[in-house]
């Protein structure tokens, strides 16, 4: 089964130009982890994640989750996020970004996404052209159907 048959081919995306708060709101509303960055030809130029945002905001953020509490200037970092609202994409995205293609092996992809330590993985055509972004639980999904629902349901016990 290749990458082709499981991804989603409609992909939120950004511009460079795209405000933080914009990426922001994306990625709250449509429940996403990650959205790509693409120029006006539709070819892929970054991507930005919920990480990254984070990062800019905080890039020690994960102090907290180590050590919750580990400062006590909530409203510093409150205003941080005011003054990071006129960021753009271009100024927060990885640029050096982790791909597939559409005739790539799931399995093969899904790989890449765990040695690689990312979630979803933008799909390219010939030119870096973004065709589509497979996620891991795009997989995830596509394996149980293929594997565990041919087991089917437990058969019920006929009573007597």
């Amino acid at each position: 089964m290749n990458v082709s048959s499981v991804m989603s081919r409609r992909v939120t995306k950004a511009r460079e130009r795209t405000t933080f708060r914009e990426l922001w709101r994306l990625i709250v509303r449509k429940r996403i982890n990650a959205v790509p960055v693409v120029d006006r030809a539709n070819k892929l130029v970054g991507l930005v994640t919920k990480d990254d945002l984070l990062k800019s905001l905080y890039p020690d953020y994960r102090e907290y989750l180590d050590e919750f509490g580990a400062s006590n200037d909530y409203e510093a970092l409150e205003r941080k996020i005011t003054d990071r609202m006129g960021l753009r994409a271009k100024d927060i995205m990885c640029t050096r970004v982790i791909f597939t293609f559409e005739d790539t092996p799931i399995m093969r992809a899904l790989s890449r996404m765990i040695v690689r330590r990312v979630n979803q993985l933008p799909v390219l055509v010939d030119g870096g052209i973004l065709l589509g972004i497979v996620t891991k639980g795009d997989i995830f999904n596509a394996l149980f159907k293929k594997h565990l629902q041919k087991e089917g349901r437990p058969k019920k016990k006929r009573r007597g």
